[in-house]
């Protein structure tokens, strides 16, 4: 069940903030009050609703096309990673509905202008929680986006997942939560292991004092612009760009959510076969890939050599789901066995760091997924 907002707050306020007990950081342990907290405002195009879970309300924006699609284009859902809400989809939103898209952005538990559990309850909420908003908004999704299709046919979801929502998508995908018609992995952490992605802040937990900082507080590794700034963008990144970002940052986080992901939670098959939709292009040219993986040059924590591993593991697993009878309409005869990734395609976005699709430059991975969804 959808509730339209009736916020008219411009921005987010808190009950009360804490100061550390040592250090030059203030960090926010209250949960915001009200709760959920007043929403800031939407650009043009993109309209706010509130997807009614057991928990509390959770924000869903969206941005439809002003115009039908002379071809009846999937329904894009973007999910955030870690800190994030649905507000960091802005641009991409704007820029896919524009080119006949319908698009949809949540913002988990504890994010955006969804509902806030306590400091110390977000803290312990593991993944399994954070999934059931993420399957709640892919299901909202598919209930409203089911009167363009034929009676009787299935809602085919497009989901682009970043970050630590990348892995939280896979964990989704992997256990047959939800199935959608094609998965972005941009800029995601990967379900084959993530220690990896986490190397780039080791040096802040390697004293005592910074790892008491930690056990505390897990926005301490994000407390200042320029711990955003070396960590999400770019080196070129103006600084005014990363103080409006960290405007959209949560006050705290989940730590078993990322925690869960440290070691492999998937196995391959067990989230490309949850992909549909599948088709081959015909005579030699092999099968059309419905799962990209899209990595940012200058990525810190989601590498670009990282996400290739993840690709290639993704990769071979394709052919064993064509075996294996998993993937209609796909025969053993389509798939060629060569260096073209039948199925799985990795692109590298040049010049932009974890955050892509929040640089001055975002149109450059905005393009690289347009091309990859412009042919599913």
């Amino acid at each position: 069940m959808c509730i339209p907002t009736t916020y008219s707050s411009t921005t987010s306020t808190t009950s009360t903030t804490s100061t550390m007990p040592f250090g030059p950081f203030t960090l926010q342990w209250r949960t915001p009050s009200p709760n959920p907290p007043p929403p800031s405002p939407l650009p043009n195009g993109i309209t706010r609703t509130y997807i009614n879970t057991p928990g509390g309300p959770l924000e869903l924006l969206c941005a439809l096309p002003a115009t039908p699609s002379p071809r009846p284009k999937p329904p894009l859902f973007f999910a955030h990673g870690g800190f994030g809400c649905a507000a960091v989809w802005h641009a991409y939103m704007t820029f896919f509905a524009a080119r006949g898209y319908a698009c949809y952005a949540i913002s988990y538990r504890g994010h955006g202008a969804s509902w806030y559990p306590s400091f110390w309850a977000l803290f312990f909420s593991g993944r399994a929680a954070m999934a059931q908003d993420l399957v709640a908004g892919v299901r909202e999704v598919e209930r409203r986006e089911g009167g363009r299709v034929a009676k009787g046919e299935r809602v085919g979801v497009v989901l682009v997942a970043h970050s630590a929502g990348g892995a939280l998508a896979q964990w989704v995908l992997g256990r047959g939560m939800v199935r959608v018609e094609g998965f972005c992995l941009l800029g995601g952490v990967p379900g084959f292991g993530s220690w990896s992605c986490y190397t780039f802040w080791a040096h802040q937990l390697s004293t005592p004092l910074n790892l008491l900082y930690y056990c505390f507080h897990p926005r301490y590794l994000l407390a200042t612009t320029q711990q955003v700034h070396s960590a999400f963008f770019s080196p070129a990144t103006p600084l005014s760009r990363v103080r409006e970002f960290e405007r959209l940052l949560s006050p705290y986080e989940s730590m078993g959510w990322p925690l869960q992901a440290l070691p492999a939670f998937v196995t391959g098959p067990d989230v490309v076969q949850a992909i549909g939709g599948w088709k081959p292009r015909g005579g030699a040219a092999g099968v059309a890939p419905r799962f990209l993986v899209l990595a940012a040059e200058l990525d810190v924590l989601c590498t670009p050599p990282v996400l290739r591993d993840a690709a290639s593991r993704y990769r071979d697993a394709f052919p064993a789901c064509v075996r294996a009878g998993k993937l209609d309409g796909v025969s053993e005869g389509d798939v060629r066995d060569d260096e073209d990734w039948d199925g799985v395609t990795f692109k590298v976005v040049r010049g932009l760091g974890h955050h892509l699709q929040n640089h001055v430059e975002w149109e450059r991975g905005a393009e690289e997924l347009l091309s990859w969804a412009d042919n599913l």
